[in-house]
């Protein structure tokens, strides 16, 4: 009883939900993870970002106690995964890429029955059919309530299967490619509702997705091919450290300078030029902002742009093909 109550006081003074330390895993000679190491803040939505085979879904499931790791740590909410996987798996949601819900139980009997698994979590102030209700409220389904859940669109059975995940009121949500197949509209809907419930729960979701935009709306992410980590930070920090950057300057203010643009813009990689915006591209934003600074007797009317997440991505995993970062 002591040894519960040490971790339960472990458990609300850490400031980290999700903590891996050297990860390891291989399938016969083949390295599967290799030291793989990063935490997630309670509170954070944390991009885990890689592309086909990179071992997020390896990592995702020893983390959920599907796939026995070789070696290395995995603290949930500070508490050692691999000496309390079943107190710990009520503390998280998943939503895997491929749905787990009957096709033909309507998606009342669907959430019911999922809830009627944690019925002893919710207590005797709540039945399950209030926990249902609220969850429908929360995800906007009532108006398909009694709707067949194969016989859903896309979008719909997405929002029952994350409302599926989080009947139980879990604090960590994984999402393993909760959007892909969406249309943009029901993108959109799905997102809002999770923003909402995120802010409103202090929800923490581990986000597995193939959608840059979707990472550029992390609070933090990290990049792994091969099961190395390859990259990590903040959204505008990875885009500061591995995305070149633009400077558009508007109107004719610089074409008196054109003919020595080269030595005006040292460090650029690329000009595009029009009637009226130039173009310069640097190959980090520290160069472009240089340029700025160095040029304000030039130029007046301009934007400094960083590059996008897409191109974060690309340019960390070339790199590493290439063999170095």
């Amino acid at each position: 009883m002591r040894q519960e109550n040490n971790q339960l006081q472990i458990s609300k003074q850490n400031p980290l939900a999700i903590e891996i330390k050297n990860l390891r895993k291989s399938f016969k000679k083949n390295l599967a993870l290799n030291d793989l190491s990063f935490s997630v803040k309670k509170g954070e939505l944390f991009g885990f970002l890689g592309l086909n085979g990179a071992g997020k879904s390896t990592t995702l499931n020893i983390i959920l106690g599907l796939l026995n790791k070789d070696d290395g740590t995995i603290l949930i909410n500070g508490v050692d995964a691999s000496k309390d996987i079943i107190n710990i798996k009520k503390s998280i949601g998943i939503v895997f890429q491929e749905s787990i819900l009957d096709a033909k139980l309507s998606v009342v009997q669907n959430l019911t029955t999922r809830a009627s698994l944690y019925s002893s979590y919710f207590g005797k102030e709540k039945g399950l059919k209030q926990i249902v209700q609220e969850i429908m409220d929360e995800f906007q389904l009532n108006e398909i309530a009694n709707r067949e859940y194969g016989k859903l669109s896309g979008g719909q059975k997405r929002r029952v299967d994350i409302a599926r995940a989080l009947v139980h009121k879990p604090s960590i949500l994984f999402l393993d490619e909760p959007t892909t197949g969406l249309d943009p509209s029901s993108r959109k809907l799905v997102w809002d509702i999770l923003w909402k419930i995120q802010k409103e729960r202090k929800l923490t979701i581990l986000l597995t997705t193939h959608y840059m935009e979707e990472a550029n709306n992390c609070d933090y992410a990290i990049i792994i091919e091969k099961g190395n980590k390859l990259a990590e930070g903040t959204p505008a920090s990875l885009k500061t450290e591995y995305a070149t950057a633009m400077v558009k300057l508007y109107g004719e203010q610089i074409n008196p300078y054109l003919k020595n643009i080269a030595e005006i813009a040292k460090g650029f990689i690329s000009w595009e030029t029009s009637s009226d915006v130039n173009i310069l591209r640097f190959k980090t934003y520290q160069e472009a902002k240089d340029f700025v600074k160095n040029n304000l007797d030039l130029i007046s009317d301009y934007e400094l742009l960083k590059g996008d997440m897409d191109e974060v991505f690309l340019n960390v995993t070339n790199a590493f093909k290439k063999g170095g970062k």
